[in-house]
């Protein structure tokens, strides 16, 4: 590969890129494991705080060495996020097969490692597939190296560049959306006129209302005299 893709590939996958982003990725999987294991505790097992808590843990360690296997082999073999879907299927299944194992033989013995090669490459085989297949329909920005233009200056997609969970709730499916702070000053604005027309309304009908009310008591005939005066 080139230098230039190698230090595009440097600044993609900078030092310590590889072990941070695995701890993300644990500590969410981790959680998520905690909750089901919580709930799957409840109704399976007289202590749900021990069921959920292994559970918990079972999660991130599988969370944990699944990226950081699939990250280690995009970083080996010089894959970058750019590169077209197909390329990703065998570092995803590798990785499902690595923590099948690693998973397999820590938590249940050494007679789990083929089984959980075997049953967690078809996981990572199957996902992967499956992640491409809405990543091409949702027509997500993935990042990619930096062009030149017509006048030689090197340009950058900042949307590009966006991490994963980020274009995830940007897509058309998620029911939420991540702003920057330009759009959300944007967004900002944008109520903030609108309350400034519904309030300039509302002046407009008090304006009306004393109005009628000035008109009626100059309408009023004076009232009549006391005659005990």
């Amino acid at each position: 590969m080139a230098d230039a893709d190698q230090t595009y590939l440097r600044k993609l996958y900078p030092q310590g890129h590889v072990f941070v982003g695995s701890l993300k990725v644990g500590a969410l999987s981790g959680a998520s494991g905690l909750l089901v294991g919580g709930v799957a505790g409840i109704i399976r097992s007289p202590t749900p705080g021990l069921f959920a808590i292994a559970s918990g843990l079972q999660w991130a360690l599988l969370g944990v060495t699944y990226n950081a296997s699939r990250e280690a082999i995009f970083r080996a073999w010089d894959i970058a996020p750019s590169a077209p879907p197909q390329e990703r299927i065998l570092p995803s299944t590798l990785a499902g097969g690595i923590t099948g194992g690693t998973a397999g033989g820590i938590i249940r013995g050494r007679a789990n490692i083929i089984p959980g090669i075997i049953m967690f490459s078809l996981f990572g085989f199957a996902g992967q597939h499956i992640y491409n297949a809405i990543d091409s329909r949702q027509s997500f920005n993935v990042p990619s190296p930096p062009t030149v233009n017509s006048e030689g200056a090197a340009t950058d997609n900042t949307t590009a560049n966006e991490p994963r969970w980020k274009r995830v709730l940007n897509s058309k499916y998620s029911p939420m959306k991540v702003l920057s702070d330009e759009q959300y000053e944007k967004l900002l604005k944008e109520k903030l006129v609108k309350v400034d027309a519904e309030i300039a309304l509302v002046n407009e009908e008090i304006e009306k209302v004393k109005g009628k009310v000035k008109e009626g008591r100059d309408s009023d005939p004076d009232p009549d005299p006391d005659p005990d005066l």
